[in-house]
């Protein structure tokens, strides 16, 4: 079946992650989601069993497919960071009876969403207004950290995928200095997505409670207890996540030049923005030196669209159709 303009109707969109997997059908003329569903990663041992599981419910079978994953895409195997799920990217398009298969990271599909997003649909947290066709960037914690940049080329919008969440993680005094001589693995310090992810902020708490020698339970909801109140070893964990969140988004800001502004992602930050608003985030964004007038103006977001990286997944396979179509 042929949607307008040569485009294929209806397709298949994925946002894999290592906790959950989203899957619904895309209209590629409107971007318009339908047959939403979410399950949890767990709960399927292959990638492929998941995704046949989700087919078996449609009534219409998608012929084509692309599928934002959380990991770094080159080749044909695709390994998902943070998860045990793994596939080849032929074999998967075969055994779904799909006619081809795109597979992209999951943030990079989170880039494409930005032009897409309404008002509605974002939470400001300082700076002033993005400059028009200005270079973009999102990231966010999750299960891992990730980050890409979303770039105009005079024509369209470019996301330009990266690993930055595995960049290392710097302490800015005694205090965060010693957290992350505990926080140390393999005799390494952490990398951001070590401290910056939603584990992350389960080992942080375990961390501070190791350093005041109180004990610590089995399972614990940080974000959940910090924003109850009552318990000061989440509080203070909550806020030095949000500090190290801060400082790594006015880094990765400066790394892309970021004046379109800078986007929370991830399934963490909607939970505790009232904590981010209230100075934390955007002081320790701006804490840079010479270059805090350069952060400044800058706008960051926190995206509440629950399926922004579905919605980019869906850009991304309009924009292949369409380059065919000219060539």
């Amino acid at each position: 079946m042929q949607a307008r303009d040569g485009l294929p109707d209806p397709v298949l969109v994925a946002d894999i992650g290592g906790t959950n997997a989203r899957f619904a059908v895309a209209d590629l003329d409107t971007l318009e989601l339908s047959h939403i569903r979410l399950t949890l990663c767990r709960d399927h041992a292959t990638a492929e069993a998941a995704l046949s599981a989700y087919l078996s419910g449609l009534s219409v079978k998608p012929k084509h497919a692309v599928l934002a994953v959380a990991a770094p895409v080159s080749g044909e195997e695709v390994r998902l960071t943070n998860s045990h799920w793994r596939f080849a990217k032929t074999e998967l398009c075969r055994a779904a009876g799909f006619t081809d298969i795109c597979v992209l990271n999951d943030f990079e599909a989170l880039a494409l969403s930005l032009p897409t997003l309404n008002p509605s649909e974002l939470y400001q947290l300082g700076g002033t207004t993005p400059q028009d066709y200005a270079t973009k960037v999102v990231l966010g914690p999750g299960t891992g950290l990730g980050v890409a940049g979303l770039i105009w080329s005079g024509e369209r919008w470019i996301a330009v995928p990266g690993e930055g969440g595995h960049m290392s993680l710097g302490a800015n005094d005694a205090r965060e200095l010693a957290l992350m001589a505990r926080l140390r693995k393999s005799g390494e310090y952490p990398s951001a997505e070590e401290v910056i992810s939603g584990p992350g902020l389960v080992e942080l708490y375990r961390a501070v409670a190791t350093s005041r020698n109180e004990s610590v339970p089995e399972t614990i909801d940080v974000v959940r207890q910090a924003l109850n109140g009552g318990d000061a070893i989440a509080d203070e964990a909550l806020q030095l996540f949000i500090a190290w969140l801060g400082r790594f988004a006015g880094n990765v800001a400066l790394a892309f030049g970021a004046r379109g502004g800078v986007y929370i992602g991830g399934g963490i930050a909607p939970k505790i923005i009232t904590a981010m608003a209230s100075g934390t985030f955007r002081d320790a964004f701006e804490q840079n030196g010479r270059m805090r007038d350069y952060l400044a103006p800058i706008p960051v977001y926190v995206i509440l669209a629950e399926f922004a990286a579905l919605k980019g997944a869906a850009a991304a396979l309009r924009a292949r159709f369409a380059r065919r179509s000219i060539a």
